[in-house]
């Protein structure tokens, strides 16, 4: 009986094994070739680029063509002795190392020990290091001499994601190629090839489809055709390519961006409970929404189209939400809660409704009882009294003995809590220059800041007016602190605040991402109503300075904390 050949990847079956081909880099292809074709083949090579777009090929390609017997123009012939041992992987002198697994110094050791070993099948001993930058310090001070002047048969290759984290004793000593990735097209043009070899049929969309989620990397779109041609033996089409992989058809893509267009909340959430009913994966939702956004901006320059028939004006208010959206967040409602979240347009200005920002229901302040003597007439038993008879000059003012003072309600102006606590500074002074002295009604309490704010500058502007309120109350877990002093508000948008860190002190506003909880409910409870806070790195300098009464409020309330409670007189140094 006759066995099946185990099933071997299309990654690895389509590997490259000459530079004619490698698709794409043809600007590294062609040094490389100019390379072999002079013998100025350097010591010590670096291939830095994305994942899956051919670095560790471009390795054994070169390891070939510096040991192949029968170069053809600079490329290697792929079937001579040498060549053929290579492909097979059965070359002693071609030492693949995963540097993530041996990464310390002892390997590096063992390896340096074996560089001065002659070769024994191969011209030149070739070793190809994988992840490299994984090395540690100690481990490249082991191996800087020998990679600086290696025996003339010994040649190093270097395959890294991050060449920003080698040290640069060591990128000094490298000689480096940089690989980009790889276009739409080009993808598809090898995807078509391995079709049609393996006999099977696509539509041009899947294909298309395919290639553009790769996002560049040839290895991760063989890795998808090979598990949709594993999948079934018939047509691969869109629709089923889109099941596998766990993503949204292009019909629910357009209506999520129509409902975020369009705020409407009730038919986003409802596409959102399919979607997570079906099983999808809202990352990659979020993914598939972004882009055709950003398609959709691009596209619209040149007017509406009809994939996504929205403008640039109606579309860049949606990308900026989504922009703000953390898919690694975790905690209460996740990235389901922003994704709900985003559907509601921007608040600001007169479009605040007032179910919006109306304030909680509070109770009316009553006046207190009047001091004893002659009671005030009620305003309901004095006669009306005509326009014409009203006085045209300042209202004179009540002896504060005999006149009843009314109690400010807690969020009432500085100068209502001054005359409320002491009624003769409100006298003071000739009566020329007294201002005029204008109670609330006995029934009404004052409005308060937030009540202001939201008819005048409704977001950044209540905040700011009240963040002294903000500082004193998360000021009271003293981990936040420190941060909650230095940061400023530079931004409220569709509850979202933005808050600022100093540039120069990058570390708090990381630190303000791990505690941003504390800071979410301060916040929202002087604000009256739930938001979310992002925070970023900014110019200080640039930001507008708080308001008068924040900043004056802001240094007594630290002023209290460090002193205590009690306020101090002062009076002016002579």
């Amino acid at each position: 009986m006759s066995q099946t050949a185990p099933h071997q990847a299309l990654y690895r079956r389509w590997r490259a094994q000459t530079f004619g081909q490698i698709v794409g880099q043809e600007a590294v292809v062609e040094t490389l070739r100019n390379a072999v074709r002079t013998g100025r083949v350097a010591h010590a090579i670096l291939f830095v680029g994305p994942r899956g777009t051919g670095k560790t090929s471009l390795a054994r390609i070169l390891a070939k063509a510096i040991n192949c017997t029968n170069l053809q123009d600079g490329d290697p012939c792929d079937g001579c002795p040498s060549c053929v041992a290579i492909r097979e992987g059965r070359a002693m002198d071609l030492i693949e190392i995963d540097a993530a697994s041996n990464r310390g110094i002892d390997a590096i050791r063992e390896l340096r020990e074996r560089i001065n070993y002659a070769p024994t099948d191969l011209r030149r001993k070739v070793y190809i290091l994988d992840e490299a930058h994984q090395i540690t310090k100690d481990a490249w001070n082991a191996l800087l001499k020998s990679l600086e002047e290696p025996p003339e048969f010994v040649v190093f290759m270097f395959a890294s994601t991050h060449p920003q984290d080698f040290p640069p004793a060591i990128l000094s000593r490298l000689q480096r190629f940089d690989v980009r990735r790889l276009t739409t097209d080009e993808i598809e043009g090898k995807l078509r090839r391995i079709l049609e070899a393996d006999g099977r049929t696509a539509e041009a969309s899947a294909v298309h489809l395919i290639a553009r989620l790769a996002a560049g990397g040839m290895r991760d779109a063989e890795s998808m055709l090979d598990q949709l041609l594993s999948s079934s033996a018939d047509r691969l089409d869109e629709d089923r390519v889109r099941d596998l992989l766990g993503l949204a058809d292009a019909d629910t893509i357009a209506a999520f961006v129509t409902a975020l267009v369009t705020g409407d909340l009730v038919g986003g959430v409802r596409l959102l409970d399919t979607l997570e009913d079906r099983g999808r994966d809202l990352r990659a939702f979020l993914d598939q929404v972004v882009e055709a956004v950003r398609a959709g901006i691009v596209g619209a320059a040149g007017g509406p189209s009809d994939a996504l028939p929205h403008g640039v004006a109606e579309l860049v208010p949606v990308a900026r939400r989504l922009a703000a959206i953390d898919p690694n967040r975790a905690g209460i409602g996740g990235l389901r809660l922003q994704l709900e979240l985003s559907l509601f347009p921007a608040v600001t200005g007169a479009a605040v409704s007032a179910a919006t920002l109306a304030p909680a229901p509070r109770t009316p302040v009553r006046a207190p009882e009047p001091a004893p003597g002659p009671r005030p007439t009620p305003a309901a038993a004095r006669p009306p009294e005509s326009p014409a008879a009203a006085p045209s000059g300042p209202v004179p003012r009540q002896d504060h003995a005999t006149a009843p003072v009314e109690r400010p309600a807690p969020a009432a102006s500085a100068r209502a809590r001054a005359r409320a606590t002491d009624p003769e500074s409100a006298t003071a002074g000739p009566p020329s220059a007294r201002p005029p002295v204008t109670e609330p009604p006995p029934t009404t309490a004052p409005a308060s800041a937030m009540d202001m704010g939201a008819s005048i500058a409704p977001g950044l502007a209540v905040l700011r007016d009240r963040w002294s309120e903000v500082v004193a109350r998360i000021s009271a877990h003293p981990p936040t602190k420190p941060l909650i002093s230095v940061c400023r508000p530079i931004a409220v948008e569709d509850g979202i605040v933005t808050l600022g860190f100093p540039e120069d002190q990058g570390f708090l506003r990381d630190v303000a991402e791990r505690r941003r909880s504390v800071l979410e409910e301060g916040i929202s409870a002087v604000l009256g109503r739930p938001v979310g806070v992002r925070c970023v790195a900014t110019n200080l300098d640039l930001v507008p300075p708080l308001p008068a009464d924040a900043e004056a409020a802001f240094v007594l309330a630290e002023a209290r904390r460090i002193f205590g409670a009690d306020d101090v007189d002062a009076a002016p140094v002579d």
